[in-house]
């Protein structure tokens, strides 16, 4: 009895491992750089554009700005794990040895950028909601603190994050053989990553990071469609176009990045140390949250008119030809028009004639 249960768990973990495999190689090998290539040159125009003066007379500008660095930092660690795995194809050792150094450092990195994210993404609605309300005095609170708030959410997900990096370790090279699991990961969790305050710890964590960001979100954005649809009459054409783009990248945010919190804060599923089932699902769920991260320069341009004019501003040559300013090109610019001047004077008696002729 005991060979059949083990010769069925083989079958199982056999099948589980075909599938992990199989979503891997759609998702992490195939769609997360088509996504991400795309996704960074679009995040890269958004910093460009935000930090020229068309864009600076609108308050969420700022909130905006930090949002598509963090998303370019997001989408270029998530690039790095597509790297890794298409070296790992050609160079098995290589590529795992090449993971074993990048995946806690990686790991860090994906959890202080989706933390920065949702909170900056609250702001925005929290900002947008403050411009659709006409409080004037909330609106100056807000334009004076953007940017010490941004560097205040950033500075917070950096020393919260910490802990994160510690929660897995390397399993020595002579133990590798007796503690892999059904995963058959050279990394495991560490006693820190398995004891009772990691477990709280990422509990909150995962409140924190998306549960109390999406249930915010739902509410002001509700409200702030419900304010907008009042003041339609008397908002601004680009004010209402944005406010419009705001609301959709709230919507693809709650629905991008609230499975995955449901995963991590219900089921309790990691990455490294789970089974290959559960691996090939959050597969499946971390490549939303890449998605969300690539989609919003495709909302701003196709809904912005004035982000769409002045991404086209970029790519527009200059045809206007500018003089110089120095004094001697300013002096040799008057005597090239005085001796046009003096070759139409001398022209002149001779077409005088030729039209008497």
């Amino acid at each position: 009895m005991s060979t059949e249960t083990n010769q069925t768990k083989m079958v199982i973990t056999n099948k589980d491992k075909e599938l992990f495999e199989a979503v891997q190689l759609i998702f992490g090998l195939y769609l997360i750089p088509i996504v991400c290539i795309p996704g960074l040159i679009g995040n890269i125009l958004c910093i460009i554009v935000f930090i020229t003066t068309s864009m600076q007379r609108f308050l969420t500008t700022q909130f905006l700005l930090f949002l598509a660095i963090l998303d370019t930092i997001k989408l270029s660690n998530d690039l790095l794990y597509s790297i890794v795995l298409i070296i790992q194809a050609f160079d098995q050792e290589f590529g795992k040895k090449l993971f074993l150094i990048l995946y806690r450092y990686c790991h860090y990195i994906n959890t202080v950028s989706t933390l920065c994210a949702a909170w900056l993404t609250l702001f925005v609605a929290i900002e947008r909601y403050v411009l659709c309300s006409a409080n004037s005095q909330k609106r100056l609170a807000v334009q004076r603190n953007s940017r010490a708030i941004c560097y205040c959410i950033i500075l917070f997900s950096l020393f919260l994050g910490l802990p994160v990096s510690f929660r897995y370790e390397i399993v020595p090279f002579s133990t590798i053989n007796q503690t892999l699991n059904d995963s058959d990961s050279p990394i495991r969790v560490s006693k820190f990553g398995s004891s009772r305050f990691f477990r709280v710890y990422s509990i909150v964590m995962d409140i924190i990071r998306a549960i109390i960001p999406s249930v915010l979100l739902f509410y002001l954005n509700t409200r702030i469609v419900y304010l907008l649809c009042r003041m339609k009459s008397s908002a601004g054409t680009a004010f209402y176009r944005l406010t419009i783009s705001l609301i959709i990248i709230i919507g693809c945010f709650i629905c991008c990045y609230f499975p995955d919190a449901l995963l991590s804060l219900v089921l309790n599923m990691g990455y490294i140390d789970e089974s290959y089932q559960k691996r090939a699902i959050r597969e499946i769920s971390d490549f939303f949250i890449t998605l969300n991260s690539a989609i919003n320069f495709l909302v701003y341009f196709s809904i912005s008119y004035t982000f769409r004019r002045s991404i086209l501003r970029l790519f527009e040559r200059k045809t206007k030809s500018y003089y110089p300013t120095t004094y001697a090109d300013i002096i040799q610019r008057q005597r090239q028009q005085q001796q046009q001047q003096q070759q139409q004077e001398q022209q002149e008696p001779l077409n005088n004639i030729g039209n008497m002729v």
